[in-house]
């Protein structure tokens, strides 16, 4: 797919979402989900960041920005984007391994409240397997083909690996590498929690000279 122009990209952006929110390939999990997490940001992008799944680093709004600015000033752009390889959490629940539940729809009120308990939810966020993982993954590869980003920034073994096996990478995927795919570079590298300049400057030798 040819890079398209924003508007076109806010298209099919929507139109990828739509897919996202009404997707039951998961539906053990899309039962005590709300919504789906989705990407943000810049949409004529040139870089992308990709986090595995929502966790309590994505989830604080801070941390995320702090983040972003980060990449913002080691790559000197404003045009940053962030999204999800899994788009929904995953979650370990007692309440529900316990209860005797024959529904089929949603657990969770407009609240968050368990709809088997009458509480708060109190689902633990648990690593999505290997299958929510290739279930997810196809939404992911269609946004990065939509927004054509110049850098695609892989945080964590398991997004670099799932990533860039879709690409055709099976072999040598180690952290802090370049990997070309169609004329977009993947940057491998920790998990967003602990990165810092430190690890950018590892990245740096791979920027493009015309950068």
């Amino acid at each position: 797919m040819e890079k398209g122009t924003r508007e076109q990209n806010i298209k099919r952006i929507i139109q990828m979402e739509e897919r996202v929110a009404q997707c039951n390939r998961c539906p053990s999990l899309t039962r005590c989900i709300r919504k789906p997490s989705l990407g943000k940001g810049d949409l004529e992008p040139q870089i992308m960041l990709v986090f595995e799944c929502e966790n309590q680093f994505t989830l604080d709004l801070d941390k995320v920005i702090q983040l972003r600015d980060i990449i913002k000033k080691c790559f000197n752009t404003e045009r940053v984007y962030h999204t999800f390889m899994v788009r929904c959490q995953p979650k370990a629940c007692v309440t529900r391994q316990n209860a005797n539940c024959y529904m089929h729809n949603k657990l969770l009120d407009k609240e968050y409240n368990c709809l088997l308990s009458n509480t708060p939810c109190e689902g633990i966020p648990v690593k999505p397997t290997g299958d929510e993982v290739m279930n997810c993954l196809p939404f992911l590869m269609e946004e990065i083909k939509v927004l054509r980003p110049d850098y695609v920034v892989l945080f964590g073994s398991r997004a670099g690996e799932y990533v860039l096996k879709s690409c055709g990478v099976y072999d040598g995927i180690e952290k802090n590498m370049a990997y070309e795919y169609e004329g977009i570079t993947f940057l491998t590298t920790v998990e967003e929690k602990y990165f810092t300049v430190d690890n950018f400057d590892q990245l740096s030798t791979y920027i493009h000279p015309n950068w």
